[in-house]
């Protein structure tokens, strides 16, 4: 048995509040997350969009999460890029935050495969996670400040 009830774990007594206070900056971070992409897919068109602001929500659901996040990268991402299409203001090279949003998964995802590597990936995956936050906050500015500039119809001279 892992846990005893009468006496105290020492790993819990030694780290239990810093594990606490690290999960509750985690959370944090993955709501500061959703949130910006929530804001980001509002800024699209309805007709560009692969997924709507609620849908990001429903990360927050635990376990439904560990396959939602991945379709959230992907669908946000195409999102911004449908709409950027659709305003001719694509740029070259451009991976609309899904390679940077998918490597911080897969880095998380490796935590879980292997715990012995924590150490080495927990650092990096926050360091991506942030990246990808700060990318998606660069989109809902350029999809704000650049508004669709549509042409009038041409006068018909009627």
């Amino acid at each position: 048995m892992l846990f005893y009830l009468d006496r105290p774990n020492p790993f819990l007594r030694e780290f239990g509040e810093a594990l606490c206070c690290g999960g509750f900056l985690l959370f944090l971070v993955l709501v500061g997350v959703l949130s910006t992409a929530a804001l980001a897919v509002g800024r699209v068109e309805p007709r560009n969009r692969r997924i709507g602001p609620a849908g990001v929500w429903l990360n927050l659901i635990p376990l439904f999460n560990l396959v939602w996040l991945p379709v959230t990268v992907e669908r946000v991402g195409e999102s911004i890029r449908a709409e950027l299409s659709d305003r001719g203001r694509p740029r070259a090279g451009e991976g609309y935050g899904k390679t940077t949003g998918l490597t911080a998964l897969v880095l998380y995802s490796a935590i879980f495969l292997l715990p012995q590597a924590a150490v080495v990936t927990w650092p990096f995956g926050l360091v991506y996670t942030i990246v990808y936050w700060v990318q998606l906050a660069g989109y809902a500015r350029r999809l704000r400040d650049d508004a669709p500039r549509y042409a009038p119809p041409a006068d018909e001279g009627w």
